[in-house]
């Protein structure tokens, strides 16, 4: 039984909460809890089309030749207005700016040993990828994201894809000018945990926990919203992994350093013409 390629609607978030092991808090975040072994609970859910804790099986070549050509048929608006919607009406837009930046350029970028070009992909051995689609495609639902692990950016790829993308509702844009008022305002030499922690004390990103703002600054960073100090942003052009790694290893040492670049490289400031075109999607 293959996972559908869309993202879970709300009337099926419940029951697949349950089975992952995901509860909502009188706050409205997310928080964890015991997996249901319920039958019933289960049932339910591959009734809805949903295979529960299913792994499926891809090599290297397969990822990149599927997030290829579900990367064609996006449309670059389309994913940056799907990730203004993400930071509040529709959290499933916050990952595609990544998975998309992360996509777009991997066709004409150099190839390595064994065919792949250094995206991440190559597996040591050769083996191949094993993914829970069902439970990929529902942390996007409750709106987490982040930039490691590519394999796991094919299931938002192709839902994107097939779906289409949230545009921003009420209150998107408004949240997003906050969001930048408040980056902007912060002054140099200022961390990525410290932007996080004055986000959090602002409670402009409602629902959201502390991962789920690392997710959002870090769609920031790899759009170029967010100037780093130690990478380039992956919206710009295709930065092979052997660099990530480089950059990370210049990043560290913060009282975050398990952050992940181009964010830990952050250290303040904002890119205003890169903002202006987010503002105006």
């Amino acid at each position: 039984m293959t996972a559908p390629r869309r993202v879970p609607a709300e009337p099926e978030l419940a029951p697949l909460m349950r089975c992952y092991g995901y509860r909502f808090t009188r706050t409205g975040t997310v928080t964890g809890a015991a997996q249901s072994r319920d039958p019933e609970d289960v049932a339910a859910v591959e009734r809805l089309g949903w295979p529960v804790r299913t792994t499926e099986r891809w090599t290297p070549s397969e990822v990149l030749e599927r997030s290829v050509v579900a990367a064609r048929v996006l449309d670059e608006d389309a994913v940056l207005a799907a990730f203004v919607a993400g930071l509040g009406s529709a959290p499933r837009g916050r990952q595609t700016a990544v998975s998309y930046g992360w996509a777009r350029f991997l066709d004409a970028a150099p190839k390595a040993e064994g065919g792949l070009p250094d995206c991440g992909l190559a597996r040591s051995g050769g083996g191949d990828h094993e993914v829970d689609v069902t439970e990929v495609l529902l942390r996007l639902a409750l709106g987490w994201s982040w930039n490691e692990q590519p394999e796991r950016y094919l299931p938002d790829l192709e839902a994107a894809a097939a779906e289409g993308l949230p545009r921003p509702g009420n209150g998107d844009r408004e949240r997003l000018g906050a969001l930048l008022d408040v980056i902007g305002a912060q002054p140099a030499g200022t961390r990525p945990g410290e932007l996080e922690r004055v986000i959090a004390r602002e409670k402009i990103l409602p629902g959201t926990d502390k991962y789920q703002r690392y997710g959002i600054l870090v769609g920031l960073a790899e759009l170029g919203v967010l100037p780093s100090t130690v990478l380039a942003p992956s919206w710009d052009g295709f930065v092979p992994v052997s660099e990530r790694w480089a950059a990370g290893r210049k990043a560290r040492g913060g009282p975050r350093s398990d952050i992940t670049v181009p964010l830990a490289g952050w250290r303040g400031g904002i890119d205003e013409r890169r903002a202006r075109r987010l503002r105006e999607v």
